[in-house]
């Protein structure tokens, strides 16, 4: 039997006096006490009045919001506040908890203490709808379909979709502003949902063309056909970016609905950088008036005066989607091509707002089109004779392997196919000695939904057949790397989740496989910053780095060093070095057998400073190894070109140019950029 207010009220009290009775006994439920009349209160208050579990009531409103109620303002759906209580023609969560809580409307959109409160009450009049006792209401996996009706989404895939984010949130936990839940293991009871497959799950091999994504790593969750028109009259030629005003999964239901009338090509994930495809690109999404005909709009989950939402995951999974779409219709990587919603002609949106780091932004498009997500150090001695050599992945409708091995003194003049089917778009392609016979191997770690790790070994003059060597790892937007972290003289695959668990997988190298992916470390590189792997105590053993990449205040470099099992706990080796979107890279540049750090500032200074490890450090001077070397949009690279044992800067221009130069090492400096091939590693390629 559904509770009356009055009821509700008259458990306030006990109800109230048992969760702080719980909150002192349990420090999960909240790290420390909420203070009067704050966010945490709010939260505390609510979940006793309407017998809903504290922490699902904070996680619902986290994945909606992040707990900003952004000042009364409306998201695209018409939701307010931190619960996100919506008013449009099909979705009227607003008017319903007025009707439950005696809130007035204009007091639920506005006071955050009344939004919270409305909430809870919609979430225990949809608990009541679903029968749940009031045993089934004290345990948070009784509530997944609870949260799955809460999103008002337009199918039960969708909703899936948004139910599967809350109890992330709640496996992961959370910490913000007054507010903590502490993670917490929980298998979600899902009812009716345990039949019906999350939107966008992975098509199988007999599904239809259309319900496949152009973009390989994506979703595909079709818009409302009469949110977008088939067909465009107009060839494309922008890339437009867009902040969606509401949650990711809110959006992909909004776009779902009759009533949107607008749309986006693509929706971007913040929390891990997940991609649906949702308008084909062939047809013209309604996302941005006048420039509808001619633009790819990417819609990016958060609010413009938010930076919180605006992770690196999403940066780096955005940007590498914008690099295909310009590599495929040809498009330059710059800011004449790739356009902010607010810099269209006739439009009167804001977004993507004064909070999107463009510069990074575009670093990361041009940056990643040489190799993937991230990549601070890959060996590419594909011959075996000590010189490093160069290698390119086409991807595209091709996906060739193309090889110019090292003289010494030049990359030999006529590349040549190494391979003609490796590396497909949207995967991380390294290389690395995979077997242990002297000769580096390419890798393939295909994320999305599969998660596959694919080998083609060197023969010394080509690559064999791509052959799975890793049914699952790196999955997602997980960061891949290759080294030998164990000293076998054999390179592994290492994963970092870059998340807010920030875990360090590995999967040791049999010579003919991989192994099983067994955690390493259980907290190192969060988004943000720049994971690397190298052997910087020369031990043999390669190690785990992380360069913070903060303002010059903040950017650190931490290490945690192998011991063959594991990594150690993490120490800081450096205190300002790579700041903002610098490129490191790692390598040995000195030849004592230690690893050390580079960075390329890569813009009009184009500086490369360094610092030499000591086995325990990096020199706390940071020197200037080279004054011209690397610009803007060009991609730097480290390898020991000549087979001296220093590891030298090379970088690939890009561009019209398509030259590769290389600076040598002396030790000490790196000498004057000298032309090494004059066309390799075209726009678009991945290059190493």
């Amino acid at each position: 039997m559904r509770l009356t207010r009055p009821s509700w009220r008259a458990c306030a009290l006990l109800l109230t006096a048992a969760l702080v009775a719980q909150a002192t006994a349990t420090p999960a439920v909240a790290a420390r006490p909420a203070a009067p009349g704050s966010l945490g209160t709010a939260f505390v208050r609510a979940a006793a009045e309407f017998d809903v579990p504290r922490d699902l009531l904070v996680a619902v409103a986290y994945g909606e919001s992040r707990l900003d109620g952004h000042d009364g303002l409306p998201s695209q759906a018409n939701g307010y506040g931190v619960m996100h209580l919506v008013s449009n023609p099909t979705q009227h969560s607003l008017e319903r908890a007025a009707t439950l809580t005696g809130e007035p409307v204009a007091r639920l959109r506005s006071v955050t203490s009344a939004n919270v409160r409305g909430g809870a009450a919609v979430l225990r009049d949809l608990a009541d709808r679903e029968g749940l006792t009031s045993g089934a209401r004290d345990r948070l996996s009784a509530w997944y379909p609870v949260v799955a009706r809460y999103s008002a989404a337009v199918d039960d895939p969708t909703a899936r979709l948004y139910a599967d984010h809350v109890y992330d949130l709640l496996r992961t936990g959370i910490a913000a502003r007054s507010v903590r839940v502490a993670p917490q293991p929980l298998r979600p009871e899902l009812g009716r949902y345990a039949r019906v497959a999350p939107a966008g799950a992975a098509a199988g091999p007999n599904a239809a063309a259309a319900a496949v994504p152009e973009y390989g790593p994506a979703r595909w969750v079709s818009a409302y056909g009469g949110n977008y028109q088939v067909g465009r009259s107009s060839r494309i030629t922008t890339v437009v970016v867009h902040v969606t005003q509401g949650s990711y999964a809110g959006t992909v239901s909004w776009f779902q609905n009759p009533s949107a009338g607008v749309s986006a090509h693509y929706v971007v994930k913040s929390s891990n950088g997940e991609i649906t495809q949702m308008v084909r690109e062939g047809d013209t999404a309604y996302h941005a008036r006048s420039a509808n005909p001619y633009s790819v709009g990417i819609e990016h989950e958060g609010f413009v005066d938010n930076p919180a939402w605006f992770t690196d995951a999403m940066y780096r999974s955005s940007a590498a989607l914008t690099r295909y779409l310009c590599d495929k219709y040809g498009l330059p990587k710059n800011r004449t091509a790739i356009k902010g919603h607010n810099e269209l002609p006739g439009n009167d949106h804001t977004d993507p707002g004064p909070n999107w780091n463009w510069n990074y932004y575009i670093s990361l498009v041009n940056a990643g089109s040489s190799g993937g997500r991230y990549l601070a150090g890959s060996p590419t001695d594909f011959t075996g004779d000590g010189r490093d050599d160069v290698v390119a992945f086409t991807q595209g409708s091709l996906n060739d392997v193309y090889v110019a091995a090292s003289t010494g003194s030049a990359f030999a003049g006529t590349s040549v196919k190494w391979n003609d089917f490796f590396g497909l778009t949207g995967e991380t392609l390294l290389s690395g000695d995979v077997n242990g016979d002297g000769r580096d191997d390419v890798i393939a770690f295909t994320h999305g939904t599969l998660a596959d790790v694919y080998v083609a070994l060197s023969t010394g003059a080509s690559f064999g057949g791509g052959q799975k060597w890793h049914d699952w790892f790196a999955p997602g937007a997980e960061v891949g790397a290759v080294g030998d972290v164990n000293g076998d003289g054999r390179d592994d695959i290492v994963t970092f989740t870059h998340d807010t668990n920030a875990d360090v997988y590995v999967a040791l190298s049999t010579g003919a496989g991989f192994g099983p992916g067994l955690k390493w470390h259980d907290y190192f590189s969060i988004p943000g910053e720049f994971p690397a792997l190298g052997d910087v105590d020369g031990d043999g053993r390669d190690d785990i780095i992380t360069f913070t990449q903060g303002p010059a205040t903040a950017a650190d470099v931490i290490v945690a060093l192998s011991t063959g099992s594991a990594f150690g706990a993490p120490q800081k080796w450096h205190d300002l070095f790579a700041v903002g979107a610098e490129q490191p890279r790692v390598g040995d540049i000195n030849g004592d057998g230690k690893d050390d750090i580079v960075t390329f500032t890569c813009n009009t200074d184009a500086d490369v400073y360094a610092a030499v490890s000591t086995g325990t450090g990096f020199t706390g001077t940071t020197v200037k190894w080279n004054d011209f070397f690397c610009l803007a949009g060009e991609f730097p690279y480290l390898g020991d070109a000549n087979g001296d044992g220093r590891d030298d800067i090379i970088v690939f221009t890009k561009g019209a140019t398509n030259d590769i130069h290389v600076g040598l090492s002396t030790g000490t400096g790196f000498l004057g950029a000298t032309k090494w091939h004059d066309f390799f590693g075209l726009d678009g390629e991945t290059t190493l």
